[in-house]
């Protein structure tokens, strides 16, 4: 595909995963010309968990209404109300969520998105196109790409864990100490899968690492195991390795899994954790979502805080997009408003993950504590 190299672009976004088509679904009335580019054509897998949180819904819900109605008729969902906990002695906890969540394919739920922001805007969207060099001006922001030479206002950064972007702007590398490596494949045929329910398990030999099995729909489960990247290096895990010990290590799972088939091999992705706060922007660009490391430390979603950077890059661009001032002093506000919203809870469960990693016993004995076996858990559940 030719691009126009002889346009202007109001905003260039780069990654036309959730984050991106987030930020443009945000700019829709803004009356700027928005360029979408992607390495990938659509539609196109993910390697990923495939769970949506709450919050991920809340932010379309919040852009258009109308939005998350259509969502709420994408037939590819499975709706979850409630998580399955098993600690490693066999102890478990079921807690049920005041937030509706789902499970969803990213091969579905990225196309939904980007079906949406294409037939809700006007963004020029430019597929198979990658990024091969970005030189940041006084006015304007190049990108060379292989299809091309792209030029705007302002870049807004949302290609993922792996952001070449991040490297090149704002020096971003790979951390150990902030970062997490999982594995992930799709099974067919696992037995005892409850409607609604996701399960997390935690392995007695690797912890803090965790297991789960999310249904995607009504033969189909996403199955992975993540852990700290820390960890994984100074105990020398080999997590494709450690992904079949934890079905073997739980008598229930080995039962479940006997007669189930994998969907192909386990499949590695990394999490760039949000453990501390970064500088996310700078003169003419931000970085969004898993660009900016803002995957929750606990959970491992990176899904619901990308969409809400990315709706609030979109904010910022829109409040000062008349002036076309995008320096480095005024994105600053980006960084302020992301932190704000995001800031606390990620500090809080950057806290659990390393008393979780010092103590590997400390999610056992929470789920004990929780579990409808402790005739207290009701005083504990209050504290979730």
């Amino acid at each position: 595909m030719a691009l126009p190299t002889d346009e202007l672009f109001d905003v260039l976004i780069v990654g036309a995963g959730p984050t991106g088509t987030t930020c443009a679904l945000a700019l829709k009335d803004a009356g700027l010309k928005v360029a979408l580019i992607d390495k990938a054509t659509f539609p196109r897998d993910k390697v990923c968990g495939d769970a949506i949180p709450g919050r991920s819904v809340n932010v379309l819900k919040e852009i258009n209404p109308n939005y998350f109605q259509k969502f709420e008729h994408l037939q590819s969902k499975r709706n979850i109300v409630s998580t399955r906990f098993v600690a490693p002695g066999g102890n478990e906890a079921n807690i049920r969520w005041k937030t509706p969540a789902y499970n969803c394919a990213r091969l579905e739920f990225d196309a939904f998105l980007l079906n949406l922001t294409l037939q809700e805007t006007s963004t020029h969207f430019f597929p198979d196109t990658k990024i091969i060099g970005v030189d940041i001006q006084e006015n304007v922001v190049l990108l060379t790409t292989t299809q091309g030479n792209l030029s705007g206002k302002i870049l807004v950064a949302c290609d993922g864990a792996q952001s070449i972007l991040a490297r090149k702007l704002a020096g971003f590398s790979v951390d150990r100490d902030h970062y997490c490596g999982a594995v992930r494949a799709y099974y067919q045929g696992i037995e005892g899968i409850q409607e609604g329910v996701n399960e997390v398990f935690f392995s007695k030999k690797n912890l803090p690492g965790y297991f789960w099995v999310f249904p995607v729909n009504e033969t189909q489960a996403n199955v992975g195991f993540g852990m700290l990247s820390k960890t994984i290096s100074e105990k020398s895990v080999r997590l494709t390795s450690a992904f079949f010990e934890v079905i073997e290590e739980f008598p229930e799972l080995k039962s479940r899994f006997s007669n189930a088939r994998i969907l192909g091999k386990p499949e590695g992705f990394g999490l760039p954790l949000g453990t501390r706060e970064l500088k996310i922007s700078g003169n003419r660009f931000l970085l969004c979502g898993d660009a900016a490391s803002l995957i929750d430390p606990v959970s491992g979603d990176g899904i619901g805080n990308s969409m809400v950077s990315a709706k609030f890059a979109a904010a910022h661009i829109i409040k000062h997009t008349q002036e076309n001032k995008f320096s480095d002093t005024i994105n600053r506000e980006y960084d302020l408003a992301v932190y704000k919203k995001l800031g606390k809870e990620l500090r809080t469960n950057t806290k659990v993950l390393r008393w979780a990693s010092a103590l590997p016993w400390l999610p056992g004995l929470g789920i004990s504590l929780i579990s409808e076996k402790n005739p207290f858990s009701a005083l504990f559940r209050k504290l979730l």
